[in-house]
């Protein structure tokens, strides 16, 4: 608890050091007052000179009860002045009565020192109220001493008069001095007090603000696998800081174009394929040097109508993205009614936003980028395997034709050599095939056409279309169906391929033993599809990545690419079913494919 300041210093006291101040006299006074009686007896017991202690014990009595009446007083009496300027009088007639009662002479000055403890704490709070108290206890002091001397005015002649005048008052100057450094100490703290207010304040927004960065950051992040990641970024940023309007433009050479808004449908549609001069926006130009504009309404309605279609705006924020010192782009956020008090908690969140969406907006670019790449890529494969193909076909045709000898006859050293081509040949163009039916699936050319497919009839008709050069002398290849076995509604070409690439990859790799292709339902009324072998068996370290493009287990020996296996997942994911692999190395490989149930109107249709 600091003491007030003194007037004459630091202006006026205040309520709450009032209450304090008085509450404060109170205590210390029962505690002087027990002092006081302890003291009067203890004189008394060893006869130290002074009189009955009986007088002092009865003006100690009535000092206890006015501090008693005064605790009992109300708060809106401790904060008043007047109560203060009560206490100390009745402070200083107290010492003058047990003074007078208790002594004389020598004793009597000595006892003097008394009065500092009423001049000293009112010289605390302030100059006059301490020079009032000093000026009170002198009076009682020359009282005292004129009664002492029997009504004589020439004792206020000698030094016994005066110098316990001067030591009061010498004591009160002093009083003051150190009631100026509280003064100045308690003005200090209240000082710091307020900025550690203040910084508490600062910091406490700063956390709500580094939480919505973080929450919103978190949201940014998410919106990168949306199919238009950055319309995703200008819809949560205008949520996050409750926005009318929000966008992301990207900036080139003195040109930019917008990428992202939160109504695309309109704005996207009518420019968002359009280059516009960055000169025709001078706000947008200003990031060039400011890193975030505020435009008010005067200024914000010089936004390009078709940016922000038919509505007004009274507040628009620009925050540029930028990487290397470079401005890449820009958000702008719009409010239809002007910002008041929140307005520079959002510029700050708006700018902090801002660097994650310049991760985004990267993420974005080198998306594109590998769109981009992957549209040429499919566009070569498909263009160098159309060309493959061809030639290709011609070649088997011209191969088989000399194998059924229409071109004349065959040495049999010669058919073996013409068979081994043609063998590999088709080995080739199943490669070939393969690649093309995964070019047009990732361009989105073989789309799932989906129909009611009697599962039973298409694994029957594509075991009796499978190639002899598949099937081997000591493999075994049987297909089991389980009876009543319900149709199913799917793609059937694709369905055929994933069990045809299965059926060949275990045929593939099995030298003997057997391959069955079991077809029976699932337990949640599906269909389940397994085709195992007695096989080499994959590898354990091999299994996490068979299904993966281009990839084979170590020493397979099988031929091909690669994409067999993959076409599988894929067509099967695409059917909505998945696919499951068990296998051990020298026991064999199984492959289960769960398709999802069949409507009731699709098992009644068939």
């Amino acid at each position: 608890m600091g003491l007030p300041p003194a007037p004459g210093s630091a202006g006026r006291f205040r309520t709450r050091d009032l209450v304090a101040i008085n509450r404060w006299l109170c205590f210390t006074r029962l505690h002087a007052v027990v002092a006081v009686v302890a003291f009067a007896l203890v004189a008394d017991h060893f006869q130290l000179g002074l009189a009955e202690p009986g007088p002092v014990i009865g003006v100690s009595a009535a000092l206890a009860a006015f501090t008693a009446l005064g605790l009992a007083l109300p708060p809106s009496v401790h904060a008043s002045l007047g109560f203060f300027v009560v206490q100390t009088l009745a402070d200083t007639l107290g010492i003058t009565l047990g003074i007078g009662f208790a002594t004389a002479g020598l004793p009597s000055l000595l006892m003097r020192g008394l009065y500092f403890m009423v001049i000293v704490p009112a010289s605390l709070v302030s100059v006059p109220m301490g020079l009032v108290a000093a000026t009170a206890a002198s009076a009682s002091h020359v009282g005292l001493l004129v009664l002492e001397h029997g009504g004589a005015w020439r004792s206020l002649r000698g030094l016994e008069c005066w110098a316990p005048i001067f030591l009061l008052f010498l004591v009160a100057r002093q009083s003051f001095f150190y009631g100026g450094h509280l003064a100045r100490k308690n003005a200090d703290l209240a000082a710091l007090a307020e900025r550690l207010e203040a910084s508490e304040r600062r910091l406490a927004a700063e956390g709500r603000l580094l939480a919505a960065i973080a929450e919103t950051a978190r949201a940014l992040s998410a919106t990168f696998d949306a199919p238009e990641p950055l319309t995703s970024v200008s819809r949560t940023i205008a949520e996050r800081l409750h926005a009318d309007w929000g966008a992301v433009f990207v900036v080139g050479e003195e040109r930019f174009r917008l990428r992202g808004v939160t109504e695309p449908d309109v704005a996207l549609a009518s420019i968002g394929r359009i280059d516009l001069p960055l000169a025709g926006w001078p706000a947008a130009g200003r990031l060039r040097t400011e890193r975030l504009v505020v435009l008010d309404r005067a200024e914000a309605a010089g936004v390009p109508a078709p940016f922000i279609g038919a509505r007004q705006l009274a507040t628009l924020m620009l925050s540029g993205l930028y990487r290397d010192g470079a401005l890449l782009g820009f958000l702008a956020v719009g409010w239809q009614t002007p910002l008041a008090a929140g307005r520079e908690w959002t510029a700050n969140l708006l700018a902090g936003l801002a660097e994650h969406a310049t991760v985004v907006l990267q993420n974005a670019r080198l998306l594109d980028e590998l769109r981009a790449a992957s549209a040429l890529k499919s566009e070569f494969v498909g263009a160098v395997s159309h060309e493959l193909r061809s030639p290709l076909n011609v070649i088997l045709g011209y191969l088989e034709m000399a194998l059924d000898r229409e071109l004349g006859t065959l040495s049999p050293a010669l058919e073996d050599a013409l068979g081994r081509a043609h063998q590999q040949s088709r080995v080739l163009l199943e490669m070939i095939n393969a690649l093309l039916d995964l070019n047009r699936f990732e361009a989105g050319r073989l789309p799932v056409e989906r129909q009611t497919v009697v599962v039973g009839e298409l694994l029957a008709e594509l075991c009796e279309q499978l190639p002899q050069s598949w099937l081997r002398p000591d493999v075994a290849f049987r297909l089991a169906l389980e009876p009543g076995l319900s149709p199913i509604e799917t793609d059937r070409g694709k369905l055929k391929t994933v069990v045809r690439n299965l059926v060949h990859n275990a045929l593939k790799f099995t030298e003997r033993g057997q391959v069955l292709l079991h077809a029976a339902h699932a337990p949640d009324g599906g269909l389940r599809i397994t085709v195992s072998d007695t096989g080499r068996g994959i590898p354990q370290e091999a299994m996490p990545y068979v299904f993966d493009m281009f990839r084979q287990a170590p020493g397979a020996g099988g031929g091909g690419v690669g994409l067999g296996l993959h076409i599988v997942r894929r067509f099967v994911e695409a059917l909505g079913g998945t696919v499951a692999l068990t296998s051990e190395v020298g026991v064999g490989t199984r492959f289960t494919v769960t398709l999802p149930a069949v409507p009731p109107e699709a098992a009644r249709a068939a």
